[in-house]
């Protein structure tokens, strides 16, 4: 199966702190989970070139130094990295390669050099190898093998040259979601939005939007471009004829419930509390008020009574609870009083079945349950979009049980390795759910629903337990792969199996808390993703997904 290519650019105007890349990973994730493959070219963070330049011209000769390149190019390589360990905490799998690495070359070894060449073979490798990529944008290498600038706005010229190589689209997100008449920002009469304008419309409004270079390379090579702003499902596409304007959309803030304050639900609080312009978290249900208070938290946003999380009329009800009940119970009331439930709590879901989807829809909610199965490894959407199309699914579905295994063929014992997981937060107190495959099982069933219309019980699914593993009779490297499949027949099995996997097997490549499947379709094709699937930030960057796309759906007018 091909993987379609989305080339994302994001400008200094929304990297401007370091709680901005958080946000530029989320960004990225939320693609990477609709099923791209991403190259991501970031500007340096806020003024860092500024900055850069004005220490070179202090102490250097001038703006045609020979070796000004070399100091200014480090604020979008700081920058690209910046966001790859964004990228690493929330479970995305993300490489950083140079202009170097990727063969990138410009003419010239001045500050406005010109793009002449990609080496698009080692890109395409690398996106099969790590599926984003992210990359610096604004330097090349010149000539004599020295680095070169592509002048100002350099980093939108390469992420536009970058998508013409590749022939695909290119996204250029800045802190304004989309061309406006003037800039809104100016004081005076709204302007109207354009949802499309030409190459020649849009040289007379630029102001500086896109870098003058690259909408002139687009005009040329009849390229279209996507302007927008992260978080925002709206765009404007540059290219074609030139639309009327409109209003713009707005935003409303989402009024949100929560069941659980864990290691998750105290994720996704912080991350709501970071986007305060999208949601509001007005009720969180904890089992012990005080424990929270004692963290800070004020005592009005905490109940222990589920009544008052009904009270405080949400929009939407995230779950990130455990167990069955009462937790599926409060997700049927939810969507019975018409309010959109996000859940993570893969026990409820999994137990609520078929008919808990239909429930949703009966009562005109959406419910998003991308946190219940693969942490940072989109697996669900996967099997949601593709359905149909599937003929098997394995997958390693708990981070926690790879981990350990991880470290105990290195040569740690059973009880130590659970002990290390345990510290690390990837197991929890209990970990029997983890040991004896039931989270997986579980995990299994919601593959089973979602990728193959299949309602099945725990008791359907073999599974092997890890219970005291030792590693003394595997050869390879040893993993408990979920699997469903159909045969040649029709039937449908599923199996949690302990294998014995070739250190070559993408399964086996998976590492410690990371997560791996391999989707293959009825034409023989196949697709293969990765991420954490383990973890607090893993679990909330999909949380987080799901909010977002609830928000695109109901929030804007």
């Amino acid at each position: 199966m091909s993987v379609p290519v989305l080339v994302l650019n994001f400008g200094h105007s929304v990297l401007r702190s370091l709680s901005d890349y958080t946000q530029a990973a989320s960004e990225i994730y939320r693609h990477y989970a609709k099923g791209y493959n991403i190259v991501a070219v970031t500007s340096a963070q806020g003024d860092q070139t500024d900055v850069l330049m004005a220490e070179a011209r202090r102490i250097g000769p001038g703006d045609e130094a020979k070796n000004l390149a070399e100091l200014i190019c480090l604020g979008e390589k700081r920058s690209a990295a910046l966001l790859a360990l964004a990228l690493e905490r929330v479970g995305a799998p993300a490489y950083v390669r140079q202009a170097r690495d990727l063969g990138l070359r410009a003419d010239g070894t001045g500050a406005n050099a010109r793009l002449v060449d990609l080496n698009v073979e080692q890109l395409l490798l690398d996106l099969k190898n790590h599926d984003i990529v992210v990359m610096p944008g604004f330097v090349a290498i010149g000539d004599n093998d020295r680095p070169a600038l592509l002048g100002q706005g350099g980093a939108d010229l390469t992420a536009l040259y970058v998508a013409q190589k590749l022939g695909t689209r290119a996204l250029l997100l800045k802190d304004i979601d989309g061309v406006y008449q003037h800039d809104p920002k100016r004081e005076g009469d709204a302007p109207l939005r354009f949802g499309a304008i030409s190459h020649a419309d849009m040289e007379s409004l630029n102001k500086g939007l896109i870098a003058p270079r690259a909408l002139a390379f687009a005009k040329k090579n009849g390229q279209n471009i996507e302007l927008g702003k992260p978080g925002s499902p709206f765009v404007t596409e540059i290219g074609g004829k030139t639309a009327s304007p409109t209003a713009p959309h707005h935003a409303r803030i989402l009024r949100v419930a929560m069941l659980g304050c864990g290691t998750v639900g105290g994720g996704v609080y912080r991350r709501m509390n970071e986007n305060k312009d999208r949601f509001d978290c007005v009720k969180i249900m904890v089992r012990n008020v005080k424990k929270y208070t004692d963290q800070g938290m004020k005592a009005d946003l905490l109940t222990t009574k589920f009544e008052d999380l009904l009270a405080a009329k949400p929009d939407v009800f995230i779950d990130v609870s455990g167990g069955i009940e009462p937790a599926l119970s409060q997700t049927r009331a939810m969507l019975a009083a018409g309010v959109h439930v996000v859940s993570a709590n893969k026990q409820a879901v999994a137990a609520g079945g078929a008919v808990l989807d239909q429930f949703a829809v009966d009562h005109n909610a959406m419910l998003e349950v991308s946190g219940t199965a693969g942490g940072g490894m989109p697996v669900l959407e996967m099997c949601k979009r593709e359905r149909g199309r599937i003929t098997r699914v394995d997958a390693l579905l708990n981070g926690t049980t790879n981990f350990m295994l991880d470290n105990i063929s290195a040569g740690m014992d059973y009880d130590a390795a659970l002990k290390l997981a345990q510290d690390k937060g990837f197991a929890e107190a209990d970990p029997s759910g983890d040991v004896d495959g039931s989270d997986a099982a579980a995990k299994i069933r919601l593959i089973a629903r979602y990728g193959f219309s299949k309602e099945i019980t725990l008791d359907d699914i073999s599974r092997d337990t890890i219970d005291g593993f030792s590693a003394a009779k595997f050869n390879g490297r040893a993993k408990r792969v979920a699997s469903c499949w159909v045969d040649e027949t029709g039937e449908f099995h599923t199996a949690l199996r302990l294998m014995d996997l070739q250190k070559d097997d993408f399964l086996a490549q998976a590492e410690g808390e990371e997560a791996h499947a391999v989707f293959t379709f009825d034409d023989g094709s196949q697709y293969r993703i990765r991420g954490k699937g383990a973890g607090r930030w893993p679990t909330t960057e999909a949380v987080m997904e799901d909010l977002y796309t609830i928000s695109a759906e109901i929030a804007f007018s």
